[in-house]
């Protein structure tokens, strides 16, 4: 077998999906996310990750993959969320990660189409984890309704990782690198969880 390209960040990706299934950051219904390595260059989580794999992934089962979405290394399938992350990463110039997933308390949000509102500091600067309109799972309607949302918050976009929900289905994140995006996806997260119990906390 050839030598892969990109090992280091291969490795990254390794880690960091292990960590969003050992974590509960997502589930075995999906979650997939992609790495800007280069120009023209993503590397990509391939489909059945969480379903079949429990996202215990080695280095060679992500896709090198260009803008067109050509397999140019790797033997696996493409996710059908592929696109998604293919506009963002294309078309921001400091996103270079980004990461659909299914936290556990973010769920609870996203199965109501609601908002998660800033609760901690740590979001703070990066403003709300909004809903883009409903839009059937796995078209190129909802990829687009995606980019749409980052794209009418651009400016933020490009300084910050921000989030998004996706009604009935799951979040997105972003990052300027792969740490900064799971990284924000541990803080939407925790805003959940903190929004969830807020009601239920007596005054002592």
């Amino acid at each position: 077998m050839a030598e892969l390209s990109y090992m280091k960040d291969r490795e990254d990706m390794s880690k960091v999906a292990h960590y969003m299934w050992d974590r509960r950051l997502t589930n075995a219904a999906g979650g997939n996310f992609a790495v800007r390595v280069d120009d023209n260059r993503i590397l990509i989580s391939p489909s059945l990750m969480s379903e079949r794999h429990f996202c215990e992934m080695k280095p060679e089962d992500f896709l090198l993959i260009d803008y067109d979405m050509n397999i140019l290394e790797g033997t696996g399938k493409l996710s059908r969320e592929a696109y998604m992350h293919v506009l963002l990463l294309k078309n921001f110039k400091n996103i270079g990660a980004t990461i659909h997933a299914h936290p556990m308390y973010c769920m609870v949000f996203v199965a109501q189409t609601k908002p998660i509102p800033n609760i901690t500091e740590a979001t703070m600067k990066r403003g709300p984890v909004e809903c883009i309109p409903y839009t059937q799972a796995y078209t190129k309607n909802l990829h687009e309704e995606v980019y749409k949302y980052f794209d009418a918050r651009r400016e933020l976009a490009e300084k910050y990782p921000i989030g998004a929900i996706m009604p009935l289905h799951g979040v997105v994140v972003s990052g300027s690198d792969l740490f900064m995006a799971y990284s924000m996806l541990e803080r939407i997260e925790a805003d959940a969880i903190c929004n969830i119990f807020k009601n239920n906390i007596k005054d002592i």
